[in-house]
């Protein structure tokens, strides 16, 4: 490349370099080589950097900005890349905790109905978030509604609204845990 080459002149410089090497080699004729070299991948995109709208810009500023954009490029695949792997273990934990719901979790955590609570509203609660789990069911919580939703349909734009139903989730337990503690002054039950 030299100081104040084209883009176009680069180009049509590499298309004639490849052409004349494939030429001598064969010996077939230069304007056949230059055709067919010209129908490659590689021949198309030195014709489109002759031909196309970057062909008056200096090579060197060219080569500067591909190199941007390659970078730009590869941090953007970085990127996606990073995404998916947090999205994959976000499910992991989807998929083990919708175990420990299916294990009875709801039941251990709210343990023995508190002083004036029926018994059956607690096993109610409980039969239901087993069977939610069991279904494959998560909650979402967006503008204060709960809905649900199977793991295999949650998509990114749904972790806002899963992480606000499992902080909905937690506060009710440990409220629950609190209020347990003081109408039985710490003692379990």
């Amino acid at each position: 490349m030299q100081r104040n080459q084209r883009v176009a002149d680069m180009a049509r410089e590499v298309l004639v370099r490849q052409a004349g090497a494939h030429a001598k080699r064969t010996g077939e004729p230069f304007d056949y080589v230059l055709k067919a070299v010209l129908k490659t991948g590689a021949g198309w995109q030195l014709r489109e950097l002759r031909d196309g709208p970057q062909r008056d810009k200096l090579a060197a500023l060219w080569q500067e900005d591909l190199a941007l954009q390659r970078q730009k490029e590869r941090e953007e695949k970085r990127r996606r890349r990073q995404r998916a792997t947090i999205w994959e273990q976000f499910i992991q934990v989807e998929l083990r905790e919708l175990k420990l719901r299916k294990e009875g979790q709801l039941a251990r955590l709210l343990g023995k109905p508190l002083p004036g609570e029926p018994p059956a509203v607690l096993q109610r609660l409980s039969s239901e978030d087993e069977r939610q789990a069991e279904e494959g069911l998560v909650a979402l919580m967006s503008d204060g509604e709960v809905s649900y939703k199977h793991i295999d349909e949650l998509t990114p734009e749904d972790r806002p609204a899963r992480v606000a139903a499992k902080r909905l989730r937690t506060a009710w337990i440990k409220e629950r845990l609190a209020e347990r503690q003081e109408k039985w002054g710490g003692r379990g039950g």
